[in-house]
């Protein structure tokens, strides 16, 4: 549902696109429907919010209660949208491993051989620029002129390719993450040395061990993937 709205808001703000209207009543149905289920539960609020709506019956009481209707069911459309919304989360997840604003945008290359691949990201390509913050999407069969320290991620019959020199200077952000693998090797050290102290772990009551043992494993995690980060851009 909030996939939908950030991808029609362009169609909402322009009075004059052709299916302007068409988006509202989509927004309409989907929330007036959700709001009849949600009633027995929520009576009050629902009620509310219903009266909001461009709806049929004076009241959510007496309205007919929502019937699953197949012809409403598009499987292929789902696989779609979950394609493209994948790539969006990993594209944003790479960006945020980054530190890179939103305000920089960068090239988004696709590499697929899969003719429905294709078509989906040409169909969707003005939602990957706004919702993945991409200057532009392009679409290849192979990996050429992609140099090889471009951030990559792996989707169903696709691999999707962000262009590094366009985002971050290198050489700063591997000065950073040096900084970083530091700061994270003193929090290992120190939990360690709590850990491998027997008075510690003897004298110190349980749930302090624990909450320790915990930070060791969400420190080592942290190391390994900047470890990990230091040698994808240095390679």
């Amino acid at each position: 549902c909030d996939w939908y709205i950030e991808m029609v808001k362009s169609r909402l703000y322009d009075r004059e696109h052709s299916s302007r209207l068409e988006a509202q009543y989509v927004l309409n149905y989907v929330l007036k429907t959700a709001m009849k289920l949600l009633h027995p539960f929520m009576p009050f609020v629902t009620e509310e919010i219903y009266q909001h709506l461009v709806i049929d019956d004076p009241s959510i009481m007496i309205s007919q209660w929502p019937e699953y209707n197949k012809e409403y069911n598009f499987p292929q459309d789902e696989e779609n949208m979950v394609f493209i919304m994948d790539a969006t989360r990993n594209i944003r997840n790479i960006r945020s491993e980054l530190n890179v604003p939103p305000s920089k945008r960068s090239k988004v290359i696709f590499v697929t051989r899969e003719g429905d691949k294709k078509q989906i990201i040409r169909n969707c390509a003005n939602f990957l620029e706004k919702l993945a913050w991409a200057s532009e999407i392009l679409i290849q069969e192979d990996k050429t002129g992609i140099l090889s320290n471009a951030a990559s991620t792996v989707l169903p019959g696709a691999e999707v390719y962000i262009p590094l020199e366009e985002l971050i200077d290198i050489d700063k952000e591997i000065e950073r993450l040096e900084k970083e693998k530091a700061n994270l090797q003193k929090e290992l050290d120190r939990v360690n040395n709590k850990l491998n102290n027997p008075n510690f772990v003897l004298k110190a009551p349980e749930k302090v061990v624990e909450e320790e043992g915990a930070k060791k494993v969400k420190y080592q995690e942290m190391y390994d993937k900047v470890v990990e980060r230091i040698k994808g851009l240095r390679n």
